[in-house]
């Protein structure tokens, strides 16, 4: 059995250790503000980023499924993000089109996995915004509205674009959506 020391004399030991009661205050004051300050960061944020990355996990690998019945259980074979970004169809031009965000939400999701003060930047959502269907698409959707420049929200709202083009070929959505592509490609062309 294990035997611990006296803990009111461990107490006061470390007291005198600190230079007094007064010094000792101010030092617990100091430390335990510290990991205060560190406990109490944005749960909120924290929250939204984390189910964004699993909800867009969720339809790459309904996607992955989906695209190969024969493919045996995605989850047995414990896949990681970034295993099953590499196995989605680059040439499938919805897929391609939200590629680099994809990569980029899981990058944002390791960062926050990493340090506890992670946020979501501006340079951040740019990435996002750079899907072209998925700026001309928010904007069209909120009109005469602006959409929101909030780095978070623009986060999310990607995510939910990057699922609909993972469930585009299985969605009356998504096939009205390539309808339409498809339509405004060979009016262009014309």
């Amino acid at each position: 059995m294990l035997k611990f020391p006296d803990p009111v004399a461990v107490a006061k030991r470390t007291v005198e250790l600190l230079g007094g009661t007064d010094r000792a205050n101010q030092a617990t004051d100091e430390e335990f503000g510290q990991m205060t300050r560190r406990w109490n960061q944005d749960t909120d944020a924290i929250g939204r980023m984390l189910r964004a990355h699993l909800y867009v996990e969720f339809y790459m690998t309904e996607y992955l499924r989906k695209s190969n019945p024969n493919l045996g259980s995605v989850a047995k074979a414990k896949l990681g993000f970034a295993q099953k970004l590499a196995l989605l169809d680059s040439n499938d031009k919805r897929i391609k089109e939200v590629m680099e965000g994809l990569k980029h939400l899981n990058t944002i999701r390791n960062r926050l996995a990493h340090r506890l003060d992670a946020v979501v930047s501006s340079d951040d959502s740019a990435i996002f915004l750079r899907a072209p269907y998925f700026e001309a698409m928010r904007a069209e959707r909120l009109r005469p509205n602006t959409p929101s420049e909030n780095p978070l929200d623009i986060l999310e709202e990607f995510t939910q674009f990057a699922s609909h083009a993972l469930t585009h070929k299985f969605s009356v959505i998504g096939q009205a959506f390539a309808q339409a592509l498809s339509d405004c490609s060979a009016t262009e062309e014309a």
